[in-house]
Formats: structure tokens, C-alpha cells, sequence
């Protein structure tokens, strides 16, 4: 597995790489083309040249021969460009004179051709043949030179800024690298139970943003390691009172001090059922909280769940003189309905049991299918400090310590309302009331 560091690293020498050899086929194609171009130029101004001299011999009524020949190209040598060959031709095709550069020492000559050399004509008779071929574009001295100079500064060229491109990504992936491993470190570090670690923003965007989001990770594991242990100390603190009424009575009947008795028996029962109803609403929170945990969306009757409700509180509300109203807008919904029954239950329990006086406790249903709401209203007024704090697990007002309850069925109500991307918020409205809101949405 290789690093992040040499995948840059290669990654910048294989750019290097391809610009280096785009740059050396573009030199190939314009010498190519440079040197078409050389040639044409070339056998143009060499023709131009002898055909000066030709002309004027042709017009005086000349006909290429040996002293006429050796004569043009006399008379053209001071004017005859280094870089082309002249063969002369007598009017029967022989070889009468050539030049060629005599400074060219190591260059070949290319053997003549009549077939190939250019009829000269006057006044309708064929005075001789021309046959002008430009030389080697390698072959003109100025020309090495320029070709050498230029191989030399290209290549000089391509290795400085081969070994520049390097060095700088060298110093890139050096940084890069740092902040990278500085990242994966404190992320390590977090896995393994720390939760003091700096996610910084680097001047990298990509890995401030994984910072960003690794800084909020840290926050939220915090936060809920915290509310895990408030959860779990409240627990305990919840437990210790009923285990120790039981405990007591217990001992009591173990050691002759209280008699069993019908009241007794009820009273050890009572401790129990503050047990069960603790343990049952722990592990319903834990598998709420579990992650990985999905809803069961169904489509239900808004009735059926209204008839459920109502049901099972109507003993509870009668006994304290509550009346409970259902106003129903809703003829279905998508939700979990088991959920949604047992969020709904806990606040119109929570009403009845919280109400000091006799009453009505309203549950009006609204919203859509997709996304229900539900509005609990109840007589009373809460303390502005206690607003924020109720939905807290095991958090219970100065008034309602001595109700037996788990006290967490406002958590679990807000838990399932956020399982199913809702809300739960409580205010107080006029004429002191009190509404718990519950906002569902199909998710």
C-alpha cells in the first residue's frame, strides 16, 4: 500500500513525464516542418538566382556549352546561396558544369539526373537544361549550429524544470502530508476513547473539512457519552429507592418485625411495577438509540389509533375526575405505529398525572398523512426554568417527585418524534395551559 505522499509524487513525475513529451514531439513536428519549409525556400531563391543568369545568356543568343556554362556560373558564384547543388546541361543532355559548396567537405554529392533537370527554351528552341537540388537542411554549417544550441537548451530545459517540478511537489506533498497524518493521528486517537483532540483548519479545504466534521464528531460522542452517563447515574439513583423500599420490607417480613398483609403484598408490588416500568423504558430509549435502528413505516387508521389511546388511560383520567377530547383532522397517516401510540400515550399520561385539578385534557390530531402533528393541551402553567429541562432523561419538577413514574417517557416521546425526523416542543399557552406539540414526518 503506498502512501499518499508517493501517489502525489508519481502523480507529478507522470505529468512531468507527458509535458516533457508533448514538448519533444512539438519539436519534432516543427523541424519537420521547418525543414519542408528550408527545402522549397531553398530551390526558389537558387532558381532565382541561376535563372537571372540564364536568361540574360539566352538573350544574347547563347547556347549552354562548356565556356557558356563555366561562364554563369562564374558570373552567379558571388550570388549563389551555400545551401543548393547547380548542375548545367548541354541541349543533348550533357553534363556541362556543377557547383556545390566547397566548404561542405563532408558532404555527398547527389548525382545529377538529366530526366530530372528543368528544360531551358528561347524563342522556341531548347537552348540547354537546368538542374538546381537544395542541400541537406543538417548539411549547412549555421544550421548545425542553431539545431545543436537548441537540442542543448532544450534539454537543459527539461531537466531543470523536471528537477524544479519535483522539488515542488516534494515541498506540496511534504505539507499536504503533515496536516494529513496530524488528521489521521488525532482520528485514531478519538477511535481509541480520547475526546481532547484539535481539528484545526489546514490550508487544505478537502481535510479542513474532514477536521470540521471530525471536530463536530467529537462534540456530538461527548455529548452523548455525557447523556449516556447522566442516563445511567439517574438510573441507578431511580433504582436505589425502590430496591431499598423493597429491600426493608423484606427484611421486615424475613424477620417477624411486619406481618404480610393484603396492603403489604400491594405495596411490595407497587415497588416491583416502578422497577419493571424503569427497566421497560430503558430498553426501549437504548433501542432507540441504537444505531442501525429503522422505522417501520406503515399507513394506519388515525381512529384506531385515537381508540387505542383512549383505552388505555380512560381508568387513569376517571380516577381523577379528567375527561379526555380527541379532535380528530386526520383520517390516516404514515408513521410506526407502535411507536407513535406509545410517544403519544406517555404525554396525555404525563397531562393527567401532572393536572392538580379536575379538568379536560385535549388531543387534537392535524397535519397530513405524511407529516401529522399532534397537540396535547392540558390546564397548568410550567416554570420557565423547567421548560428546557423536561425532555432531560429522568428529569422530574419539584411537583412531580413523588409521582411513581420512570420519568423518562417525555425522553422517549422526543426520542421517537426525532426517529421519525419530527420534533417535540411544550410551551405554555394563554389562560394557563399547557401544549405538547408532537410533529411526525414519513421520513
Amino acid at each position: 500500500m503506498r502512501s499518499m505522499r508517493a501517489r502525489m509524487l508519481a502523480a507529478f513525475f507522470l505529468i512531468i513525464l507527458i509535458h516533457n513529451l508533448l514538448l519533444v514531439l512539438t519539436l519534432i513536428l516543427g523541424y519537420g516542418n521547418s525543414k519542408e519549409y528550408w527545402n522549397d525556400h531553398v530551390e526558389q531563391e537558387s532558381h532565382a538566382f541561376v535563372m537571372e543568369f540564364l536568361t540574360e545568356m539566352m538573350n544574347q543568343g547563347g547556347t549552354l556549352n562548356a565556356a557558356s556554362s563555366s561562364l554563369v556560373l562564374e558570373s552567379a558564384r558571388n550570388y549563389l546561396i551555400e545551401s543548393a547543388q547547380v548542375f548545367l546541361y548541354s541541349p543533348e543532355g550533357e553534363l556541362l558544369e556543377s557547383w556545390t559548396n566547397p566548404l561542405l567537405d563532408n558532404y555527398s554529392l547527389v548525382k545529377s539526373e538529366v530526366q530530372k533537370a528543368e528544360a531551358l527554351y528561347y524563342n522556341g528552341q531548347l537552348r540547354g537544361y537546368v538542374q538546381i537540388i537544395p542541400l541537406s537542411f543538417s548539411y549547412v554549417n549555421h544550421n548545425n549550429v542553431f539545431i545543436a544550441r537548441i537540442i542543448k537548451l532544450f534539454t537543459l530545459g527539461l531537466i531543470l524544470s523536471a528537477g524544479l517540478s519535483l522539488l515542488l511537489a516534494f515541498r506540496i506533498s511534504a505539507s499536504f502530508t503533515r496536516e494529513a497524518r496530524r488528521t489521521a493521528r488525532s482520528l485514531i486517537k478519538l477511535a481509541g476513547g480520547s475526546r481532547v483532540e484539535e481539528f484545526t483548519k489546514t490550508a487544505t479545504a478537502e481535510l479542513s473539512t474532514i477536521n470540521e466534521a471530525a471536530g463536530s464528531l467529537q462534540k456530538m460522542l461527548i455529548s452523548e457519552e455525557d447523556r449516556r452517563i447522566l442516563r445511567s447515574r439517574s438510573l441507578a439513583h431511580d433504582l436505589k429507592t425502590p430496591l431499598t423500599a423493597l429491600k426493608t420490607q423484606l427484611y421486615a417480613y424475613r424477620d417477624g418485625v411486619l406481618l404480610m398483609t393484603p396492603e403489604g403484598w400491594e405495596k411490595i408490588m407497587s415497588e416491583i411495577a416502578v422497577l419493571e416500568s424503569l427497566t421497560k423504558d430503558f430498553l426501549i430509549l437504548g433501542e432507540l438509540d441504537t444505531e442501525g435502528n429503522q422505522l417501520s413505516i406503515k399507513k394506519g387508521s388515525a381512529e384506531s389509533l385515537r381508540a387505542g389511546i383512549m383505552d388505555s388511560l380512560a381508568d387513569l383520567a376517571e380516577s381523577k375526575g379528567i375527561s379526555l377530547e380527541w379532535s380528530n383532522g386526520l383520517d390516516y397517516l404514515y408513521c410506526d405505529f407502535p411507536l407513535t401510540s406509545r410517544a403519544l400515550e406517555a404525554l396525555v399520561k404525563n397531562a393527567i398525572q401532572h393536572m392538580t385539578i379536575q379538568g379536560i385534557v385535549e388531543i387534537e390530531a392535524g397535519g397530513t398523512a405524511e407529516s401529522p402533528h399532534f397537540r396535547v393541551i392540558n390546564p397548568g402553567t410550567i416554570e420557565e426554568e423547567h421548560l428546557s429541562l423536561l425532555f432531560d432523561p429522568l428529569y422530574k419538577t419539584d411537583r412531580s417527585r413523588n409521582k411513581r413514574g420512570s420519568g423518562l417517557g417525555l425522553t422517549i416521546s422526543r426520542r421517537i418524534a426525532e426517529f421519525h425526523n419530527g420534533s417535540l416542543r411544550v410551551e405554555n399557552l394563554d389562560e394557563h395551559r399547557v401544549c405538547f406539540t408532537l410533529s411526525l414526518n414519513r421520513g
